[in-house]
């Protein structure tokens, strides 16, 4: 018999659609200043029809957060003759932009469900404050975004879910 449990079992990657109920999401050309900040479950913003860039500068809107990794080209690098897993993606990549439905994140710190969920302005990186709290100095709150399931003690996966009113300006 088990001696004890594993709690910390993964359930999925970060930029993944939980579930299959709706869910809306456009493909957008990433064109943020650093590509290290086009990180699959990070938030973006609208700067021209069609394109996107991590994080909002500005009066831009929420376009969405980056999904869908597992249909991206590996720009991993080569080590040992093995490619590199990377969860980024390069600048002047399509890449889909989820405004609704549920997805798999990576959050910073513990949260708890029905938390708030907002990104940090220059890097779309998301994190969470209590509900009916405002965002940081320098971070926006995504309009109707909440932390629905698999919360942690410390940082780690979580599923947010972001309202259909969510690509309305924040």
């Amino acid at each position: 018999f088990p001696s004890h449990d594993r709690t910390e079992q993964g359930f999925g990657v970060a930029g993944e659609v939980f579930d299959n109920g709706p869910h809306r999401a456009q493909p957008f050309i990433i064109i943020s200043d650093d590509a290290t900040d086009n990180v699959f479950g990070r938030a973006f913003t609208v700067t021209a029809e069609g394109k996107a860039e991590a994080g909002k500068y500005g009066s831009q809107v929420f376009a969405g957060i980056l999904i869908n990794p597992k249909e991206a080209s590996s720009n991993g690098t080569v080590a040992g003759g093995t490619l590199a897993p990377t969860l980024t993606i390069p600048i002047n990549t399509v890449g889909s932009l989820l405004s609704e439905g549920s997805i798999i994140v990576q959050l910073p710190a513990s949260a708890n469900i029905g938390d708030a969920v907002y990104f940090n302005d220059a890097t779309g990186v998301l994190a969470t404050t209590a509900p009916g709290a405002s965002a940081p100095a320098s971070s926006t709150l995504i309009k109707g975004a909440y932390v629905d399931r698999f919360t942690r003690i410390n940082a780690g996966l979580a599923v947010i879910t972001l309202a259909p009113n969510s690509r309305a300006a924040a």
